[in-house]
């Protein structure tokens, strides 16, 4: 069974999540908080998972991500819709592109809404 964690920051009403391979403890982190970095880094730890990909649902002011801290940290890619305007990610992606980790896949659904370049 896949490994699960949703984790809230109270400051920014963001929620975090992480998805882990229970076989090869590869994982993603979706949405990281920048004030909460060290709280992610743990709770991976904890779990014996591997950071491999950062996603982020959408880039605004509204959210301010704990992405490069991650990388830096981690090594793991960033991932971003190619709509999104951040051209620095290390992968930009549409709909239906994967994020594989270990044996998992997650597809990516464009959902444009709050922002240009959001996705699900």
């Amino acid at each position: 069974m896949i490994h699960f964690r949703q984790l809230f920051d109270v400051e920014t009403s963001t929620y975090t999540y992480i998805l882990g391979d229970p076989i090869t403890r590869d994982a993603v982190i979706i949405d990281p908080v920048r004030e909460q970095v060290d709280r992610d880094l743990a709770e991976l730890e904890a779990a014996g998972l591997q950071l491999r990909s950062i996603l982020e649902t959408h880039v605004h002011a509204d959210h301010i991500t704990g992405a490069a801290q991650l990388k830096d940290r981690t090594g793991a890619e960033t991932v971003v819709s190619k709509h999104g305007g951040a051209p620095c990610a290390d992968r930009q992606v549409d709909d239906g592109d994967m994020v594989v980790f270990g044996n998992e896949v997650i597809r990516i659904l464009a959902t444009p809404g709050h922002t240009p370049g959001c996705v699900s």
